[in-house]
């Protein structure tokens, strides 16, 4: 109750007197710092951040966690468990938590999900260009922009980069030979994880 108070007393001071020093900081509860720059999630906890993101099983029919791969959650500092070596890309431009789902369809399909909070619009849409230009990225996915998702080739199936406001995701979809139908069906996801950011 105390600290709360306190707490409060602070940003009352800091909103009064117009400070931007360092006893008016980063509000590191919510992810926003005090220039209301970022848009996040309104939470750094991985597990409510995973719970937010995660597909349940059919909520995009016929597709189901896929039993071998754990889901995981994490926040940016546990990157290099889960990636080998990349998670730089992800940590140099904010990322603060993230996701990771495996989606199975059947016995011929299958995706992963990458759901990451980067702090600000600016480095989600950095992450987005740098997907961009690291993997050639040229592949139309319908219904979006090229500025906010964009689709590169990979075996099998491609991959789609996409960001709204501070969220950025990456849905890799194998088990397409063809390039337009993994491009509708990464479309799909994407329309489901935007409303879920909202």
């Amino acid at each position: 109750m105390r600290i709360r108070i306190m707490r409060t007393s602070l940003t009352f001071a800091c909103l009064l007197l117009g400070l931007g020093g360092p006893g008016c900081g980063s509000d590191t509860t919510s992810g926003h710092p005090p220039d209301g720059s970022s848009q996040t999630s309104g939470t750094l906890d991985p597990t409510a951040f995973g719970q937010k993101y995660k597909f349940a099983d059919n909520e995009m029919s016929g597709w189901t966690q896929d039993p071998t791969i754990p889901f995981w959650t994490g926040k940016g500092t546990d990157l290099e468990s889960r990636i080998d070596g990349g998670n730089m890309a992800y940590l140099s431009r904010g990322c603060l938590v993230a996701m990771y789902q495996d989606l199975v369809e059947g016995d011929q399909a299958a995706c992963e999900i990458v759901a990451m909070d980067l702090g600000t619009e600016a480095n989600a849409v950095s992450m987005v260009a740098y997907e961009q230009q690291l993997r050639s990225a040229s592949i139309a996915i319908p219904g979006y922009d090229a500025s906010a998702a964009i689709g590169a080739a990979i075996q099998g199936g491609l991959t789609a980069y996409a960001h709204f406001g501070s969220l950025y995701f990456e849905v890799q979809m194998q088990g397409y030979a063809d390039q337009s139908t993994g491009a509708s069906v990464a479309a799909q996801f994407l329309q489901k994880l935007q409303s879920k950011s909202k």
